[in-house]
């Protein structure tokens, strides 16, 4: 069986089980959350672009992961669905960054990180590596049979 790539786009994720992998690409200041139970093998990933939704997104569930506190929740729902058990699952995070000097007074990609860590430690579920921040954009992958997520930047990669 080969290894399938599913591509995860802004406010989207999606779950799926070994040996496929789920790749985001070209993270600024969005956050890239995976998830990931390693016996049962299920990995999954959103692509979260705000820290709160306020009320305002009505969105269906396949697409309300544009905002951080939506996602997190919505992603563990699904990683249940999919036979993984919370108390398995393990969190990485990726993206974050502050590319545009100008609009850095507004902090959306480290208010990004704080809510989806904040929304992790009231699911239970542990952040084991995250590579957040900084000024430089990130792809991630993430390898369903080994749980490793690769970052991508333009000083090349590295797998946390």
């Amino acid at each position: 069986m080969g290894k399938d790539s599913y591509y995860v786009g802004i406010g989207e994720m999606k779950v799926t089980h070994n040996p496929h992998q789920l790749i985001i690409m070209g993270l600024g200041s969005c956050i890239g959350l995976a998830l990931y139970d390693r016996n049962a093998k299920v990995g999954g990933m959103a692509h979260i672009m705000l820290p709160e939704s306020a009320g305002r997104c009505r969105c269906s569930t396949k697409r309300s992961c544009k905002f951080a506190d939506r996602a997190v929740p919505i992603l563990v729902d699904e990683m249940l669905r999919h036979n993984a058990a919370k108390s398995r699952m393990v969190a990485k995070l990726a993206g974050g960054a502050s590319l545009f000097t100008t609009m850095d007074t507004l902090r959306i990609g480290e208010k990004n990180a704080e809510m989806v860590k904040e929304k992790l430690r009231q699911e239970g579920i542990k952040v084991v590596a995250e590579d957040t921040g900084g000024n430089y954009a990130r792809t991630i992958k993430l390898d369903t049979c080994t749980g490793r997520l690769s970052v991508k930047t333009k000083d090349g990669v590295r797998v946390i």
